[in-house]
């Protein structure tokens, strides 16, 4: 599966543990340098993309694995990853890997050119 950017990058995002858009939003740019800001209208949208997806759910403030921030209020959304989120993310990490491993080899061979 082919993740889009931006979705790899909220995945990754959550792989640090569950969190709302606010957050979401940090760690991306975070991870990313400040290179990738996510907008409000593509993150939400997003988020609702892979909910339907399966490769996130939803974190009730009832849920035992997930304890609400004491900063939290009704109007946060939490997201986490499910199981097949954390497999696809993975899988997406270590084709971004090889795919690097490539252009590094062959920019090396073109360096004396």
């Amino acid at each position: 599966m082919a993740l889009k950017k931006h979705w790899f990058h909220i995945l990754l995002a959550l792989a640090e543990g569950p969190a709302h858009g606010a957050e979401i939003r940090r760690r991306v740019r975070k991870h990313t340098d400040g290179s990738l800001e996510l907008y409000p209208t593509t993150l939400y949208g997003s988020l609702d993309d892979l909910l339907e997806g399966g490769l996130i759910r939803e974190v009730d403030e009832e849920d035992e694995e997930f304890g609400r921030p004491a900063d939290a209020t009704e109007r946060y959304r939490f997201h986490d990853l499910t199981p097949r989120g954390r497999k696809v993310l993975a899988a997406e990490a270590e084709e971004y890997r090889r795919v690097a491993e490539t252009a590094r080899a062959l920019l090396a061979q073109g360096e004396g050119r």
